[in-house]
């Protein structure tokens, strides 16, 4: 008789693997193994599964001298065990409510709707206590077996006749704890191995791309028009199992890698619209056959059937794409594309580093003079030291201050032009006051008004001298620091530009001498060079008139020719 019940509950088993592979796809499940926070509402979508799961056990029973024996204490406990006392007793209301509404194995209803939240609890603490445990289908038995014993002492309290509920618990105690413990334990071994799968198949991914990293290293930082970014798509290919691998430009294919047409060959413009998708949303598409209209190989054997491509990114501007092929339909998995993206992240952030680098090889070969660079040690150093403290807390934040620290140097690399747009130069000021504004935080206020279209020519270097002097010497020195406005109109055929702070001005004496020609100041020379050179290239009228009072801030005003009336000054440039 008990091998005959326990048979026929072990012919049960089958929704144990059903209810294993519903569990692997909540979210909130993963975070429960994972160990990480699990939210409240989270919890109580659990405790309904967990429930409902017992509810089935219940209905998959066999009826024995007037009751049911089931597997329901396998969901009950699944969910104490994992979600703690609060899954667990939430799951055990539901199938012990579910239980007592029941008519079905009427002599022992009440028994098993009382003892089946109890169980829960119970589960939930030693949830609690094997939380770090190894081996935890040893502990899940351990705790079917106690559930199981539980139920058995509930039957003998509230079950009447007592006779027979004493035959009854003699007859089912030792089949139902063989069946529930082994359900339980085989249960855990299930979920542990789904996941060691996944973590073996996270693992060896994440080695793959660090590997493909290694070897892409020194050719993807050269850029995508660089005739390296071959060897990286040939790399990847070689790496891995896909039929092809791709990378574009914003206009063409640029590298191509395997299995490919006559509209993969490198250098050919980009005519399919997923890539344009790519390009212009800046959104990753994922393909599991060929949907371009005028493809000649469409529903003709395709050699390229499935397609997974990201954009890759430059400072957050989409300057291309990375694209990883199969030859067969619907291929694409969530390991490729969680591949192909932690791929097009890495290369991404290359290119953006190679971008940087490049522009730091050339400020490392210029011979830069003190007035042209402009670039305070001090300030460099600073500057750094922001960044760095940046990467943990707000990379995205540090990111964007390399990219305007960079253009802080391109831009004082441009002193071998004579003449650069007004739009040009005040984007060099604006990457200068983000990396003080960084610095500084509430210290620092600046405001921009410009007129719109301010078709305007002027020596490079000439705004951000004055503004730094203007932030440097006049804000920082005050305790709460203070305002620089830009302001720039056209005033018949001038461009007239006003730089004001409200800082602590200049003693009389010494503004006198700032613009003279004998000025040896080192505060006041960067002043003084945008003076010169606006003088030299405009004329003598065009000299900078500054204006200021201690304690109240200092006012500086530069009137600038428009384009129209500087042909000569165009051709001497």
């Amino acid at each position: 008789m008990i091998l005959n019940i326990i048979l026929g509950l072990a012919n049960k088993f089958g929704n144990l693997f059903v209810f294993a592979f519903i569990l692997s796809r909540l979210k909130s499940f993963r975070n429960l193994i994972a160990k990480k926070p699990v939210k409240l509402g989270d919890k109580l979508l659990l405790s309904v599964v967990f429930g409902v799961f017992g509810i089935i056990g219940t209905y998959f029973s066999i009826e024995f001298e007037g009751a049911l024996v089931n597997t329901r204490i396998i969901g009950v406990a699944t969910g104490g065990l994992l979600g703690g006392p609060l899954v667990g007793l939430l799951a055990g209301i539901i199938a012990g409510g579910h239980r007592g509404m029941i008519h079905a194995g009427g002599f022992t209803t009440m028994a098993c709707a009382v003892s089946t939240v109890f169980e829960g609890l119970m589960a939930g603490f030693m949830g609690k206590f094997i939380q770090n445990k190894k081996k935890k289908w040893m502990y899940a038995a351990l705790t079917g077996a106690i559930a199981e014993s539980m139920r058995k002492i509930s039957v003998l309290i509230f079950s009447r006749p007592f006779v027979d509920a004493v035959s009854l618990v003699k007859a089912i105690w030792i089949p139902m704890v063989v069946i529930n413990s082994l359900g339980l334990a085989l249960l855990f071994v299930i979920i542990d191995n789904i996941f060691s799968e996944e973590e073996k198949m996270g693992a060896e991914q994440a080695e793959l791309t660090l590997k493909i990293a290694d070897k892409t290293l020194p050719f993807i930082k050269k850029g995508l028009s660089s005739k390296e970014i071959q060897k990286v798509a040939e790399i990847v290919y070689h790496m891995t199992e896909y039929n092809a691998v791709s990378f574009t430009n914003t206009e063409k294919i640029v590298a191509h890698a395997g299995t490919g047409t006559d509209r993969h060959g490198v250098g050919k413009p980009i005519v399919t619209d997923i890539t344009n998708q790519v390009l212009d949303t800046g959104e990753p598409v994922i393909l599991g056959y060929c949907t371009e209209k005028f493809c000649e190989y469409k529903n003709n054997n395709c050699p390229l059937e499935s397609v997974v491509i990201f954009p890759l990114k430059e400072d957050h501007k989409v300057i291309g794409t990375f694209k990883l092929y199969k030859g067969v339909p619907n291929a694409i998995t969530s390991i490729d594309v969680e591949l192909a993206n932690g791929l097009a992240k890495l290369f991404s952030t290359q290119l953006t580093l190679g971008k940087l680098e490049h522009h730091s090889k050339l400020l490392a070969t210029a011979e830069l003079k003190a007035l042209q660079a402009q670039i305070n040690p001090h300030f460099l150093f600073n500057s750094l030291t922001v960044i760095g403290s940046l990467c943990r807390i707000d990379p995205e934040k540090a990111r964007s201050l390399i990219t305007h620290l960079s253009n802080v140097f391109r831009k004082n690399l441009n002193m071998n032009k004579e003449l650069i747009d007004l739009e040009v130069e005040l984007n060099h000021v604006k990457s200068y006051v983000a990396i003080e504004k960084a610095r500084f935080e509430d210290k620092l206020e600046v405001i921009y008004d410009t007129e719109e279209n301010l078709n305007c020519i002027l020596p490079p270097l000439t705004l951000q001298p004055l503004v730094e002097n203007a932030i440097k010497h006049g804000l920082l020195p005050k305790k709460n620091g203070g305002r620089v406005s830009i302001v720039g109109i056209k005033q018949k055929k001038e461009v007239i530009i006003h730089i004001e702070d409200n800082g602590v001005g200049i003693e009389k004496e010494r503004l006198s001498h700032i613009l003279s020609d004998d000025n040896v100041h080192k505060d006041s020379l960067g002043i003084n060079n945008v003076n010169q050179r606006l003088i030299g290239m405009f004329g003598e009228k065009y000299g900078l008139q500054i204006e200021s009072e201690v304690g109240e801030g200092t006012s500086i005003l530069l009137r600038i020719p428009i384009k129209e009336d500087m042909r000569e000054c165009e051709e001497i440039a």
